[in-house]
Order: C-alpha cells, then sequence, then structure tokens
C-alpha cells in the first residue's frame, strides 16, 4: 500500500477515533499543546506495539462506540484522545488484553497518523521526507504493508 493508501487507512481509524463517545475539551479544541506535538513527532512506531494496538482499534464491537460526530483527532491532545479510546469499552478491554495502557496506544495512533499525512503531503513516499522519527515511521509502515492491512481489518484478532 502506498502512504497515500495508508494515509486513507489512517483517516478512517481517525474517523473511528474521533466518532467515539465523548466531546473535545476546550484545550483539545484550541488545538494541540506543543508538548504533544512534540512527544508525537518524536515517536518511534515499532511493529511489536503496532501488532497489539491495531487490532484493539478495530476490535469486535468497537464499531458500536460510534456517534457520527464530526472531528478531527489530528488537533486532539493526547489526553483527549486517551479519554475517547477509554470511552470505548471494547477498545479498552483489547488494549488490556494486550497489555498496553490507553495512553500508549493514545500516542501509538498519533504517531501513526501524523507519519501518515506527513508523508502524503510529501508525495506519498517515505523517502520524501526528512531524517527522523515520522521517516522511521513511514518507512516502517511501507516496508510491512501486508501486515498493517490484516492488523487493520475489522474485528481482527487481538
Amino acid at each position: 500500500m502506498s502512504l497515500p493508501a495508508l494515509a486513507f487507512r489512517a483517516a478512517v481509524l481517525a474517523f473511528w477515533l474521533s466518532a467515539c463517545a465523548g466531546v473535545a475539551s476546550s484545550a483539545a479544541a484550541q488545538g494541540r499543546s506543543a508538548e504533544d506535538a512534540r512527544a508525537i513527532e518524536g515517536y518511534r512506531l515499532t511493529m511489536p506495539m503496532l501488532r497489539k494496538v491495531l487490532p484493539a482499534m478495530v476490535a469486535v464491537g468497537a464499531e458500536r462506540c460510534q456517534k457520527r460526530r464530526p472531528g478531527n483527532p489530528d488537533s486532539l491532545g493526547l489526553a483527549e484522545l486517551t479519554r475517547r479510546l477509554e470511552a470505548c469499552s471494547p477498545v479498552v478491554r483489547s488494549l488490556q488484553q494486550a497489555g498496553v495502557k490507553t495512553g500508549d496506544a493514545a500516542l501509538l495512533f498519533a504517531a501513526l497518523l501524523h507519519a501518515g499525512h506527513e508523508s502524503a503531503r510529501r508525495g506519498g513516499r517515505a523517502s520524501s521526507l526528512p531524517p527522523g522519527a515520522v521517516r522511521h515511521n513511514a518507512l516502517l509502515l511501507e516496508q510491512n504493508d501486508a501486515e498493517i492491512r490484516r492488523l487493520t481489518k475489522t474485528g481482527g484478532p487481538s
């Protein structure tokens, strides 16, 4: 899958997250803090964590958490992303079974979205990104495309 396609898949996951129960806090409405942005931009994805978190994000029953409310998870702070995950019991159960804290899953998810969007903005290839964590993340996603697709199928094993 090209990174534009990956960005699309990330956007689908973003829609799920934005549709979760809960209304964005006033801090989230103002955008992501500089501290959150630094944490997201510096986070390095790993396949072991993706193998734990991605199936949880599309766990069986997670679709019941959707309320079709508009929102943009790209601008939400990590605390709000964490709260939205915690509002969905199927996702929480799946993360617990995988041994992942919701805050860690929120950071991973935000880094995944960020890598996809940054790559798409720069022509859709990880190689177009400057050296650093975002490029590492985009390369990891490109190199593990088939597994990422399998992990993000709705109802995938968790």
